[in-house]
């Protein structure tokens, strides 16, 4: 016997037990047939191929973004994934770091940092600013030397994809022009291939 999962299965005929969805029943069914009438039943939750949910990688360290003004990777590179995309050519990222910044003892703070996502493999982009997770302040006149430290994220849909193996990795910018570094921290990335 053939149980075909990979394309979504036809409208129910009429109504299964409360609380299983169809697929958990054809499995639930196909166990009874296979144990017998005192076999084992097993409730399951299938996909299909390609579409396993959200992959996430995290880094804790934190670490310089030593050159301002262009995406790098840091020490430690990434977090990255890798994630098989579908036939509809579109992913969800989802960035989210904590950065922390501060002014030189001057005064004056006009600095931040960005995290973005670079794709390759099947697919290939490079890491932009538009849909960065971004943080920038800009202050004078104080009177002391002043930080920063909040958590940034941001979640971009990226469409026009092609099928296959893509690995999206995350990478840093420092922005502004003081000597105090850009340092993040906390630093994940979560991919979801969308069908």
């Amino acid at each position: 016997m053939t149980i075909d999962l990979s394309a979504d299965p036809p409208p129910p005929r009429r109504a299964g037990p409360p609380g299983i969805r169809r697929r958990q029943f054809l499995l639930a069914g196909a166990c009874g047939l296979i144990g017998g009438a005192g076999g084992a039943w097993a409730i399951g939750s299938l996909v299909r191929p390609g579409h396993a949910g959200p992959v996430a990688h995290s880094v804790a360290a934190m670490e310089p973004a030593a050159v301002p003004g262009r995406f790098v990777d840091l020490a430690t590179v990434g977090p990255f994934v890798t994630v098989e995309v579908g036939r509809s050519g579109r992913c969800s990222v989802t960035v989210t770091a904590t950065v922390a910044f501060g002014s030189s003892d001057n005064g004056t703070l006009s600095q931040g940092g960005a995290m973005a996502y670079e794709a390759t493999g099947a697919n290939e982009r490079p890491p932009r600013l538009e849909g960065a997770g971004r943080s920038f302040w800009s202050l004078s006149g104080l009177e002391v030397p002043f930080s920063v430290t909040q958590t940034l994220a941001a979640t971009t849909l990226v469409e026009g994809l092609r099928p296959g193996r893509t690995t999206f990795t995350a990478k840093y910018r420092a922005e502004g022009g003081s000597p105090v570094p850009v340092m993040f921290s906390q630093r994940t990335i979560t991919v979801t291939a969308i069908a």
